[in-house]
């Protein structure tokens, strides 16, 4: 009996110890402006529920939740960007930092930053694959692009 008790445990430790949940984190924010910025992380809740946790500015945060199926596609939209720097060319100087952080089921972590990104960037070969995952975190999170610091 002690031995099945043992087992049990130990499979259901070793299970919680080397599964990973897939995370990811979103920042936006502009150098020159001072306190505004929007933060976003999506985080595994239940197995088919993520919390959306989202900071906007200086203010209180908020929470939300969308399925599984939700974060699945903002994942792959994720992994189609190519480049992990993206930088708008015609910019201005201090424009707008972004930032996408996939961390997968196995623990690797993939950080992507796009500086400048605007309204053309979705039209942009370099830039569209990056403009289409945030603007999927970004109505996720129950904003929208325009809510973006610089974004025109």
């Amino acid at each position: 009996m002690r031995k099945i008790l043992f087992v049990f445990v130990f499979l259901l430790f070793s299970q919680s110890l080397f599964s990973q949940d897939v995370y990811v984190k979103f920042q936006h924010s502009n150098a020159i402006i001072i306190g505004k910025k929007v933060d976003i992380s999506f985080e595994a809740f239940k197995r088919n529920e993520i919390i959306v946790f989202v900071k906007k500015n200086k203010n209180i945060g908020y929470s939300s939740k969308i399925s599984k199926k939700r974060l699945d596609k903002i994942c792959n939209a994720i992994l189609r960007i190519k480049n992990d720097t993206i930088s708008v060319k015609n910019n201005l100087m201090d424009g707008s930092f972004t930032t996408i952080t996939l961390n997968d089921d196995f623990g690797n972590k993939k950080k992507y930053y796009a500086s400048g990104l605007n309204s053309k960037s979705q039209r942009s070969a370099f830039q569209k694959d990056f403009w289409y995952a945030t603007k999927l975190i970004v109505m996720a999170a129950g904003l929208k692009m325009e809510d973006l610091i610089d974004y025109r």
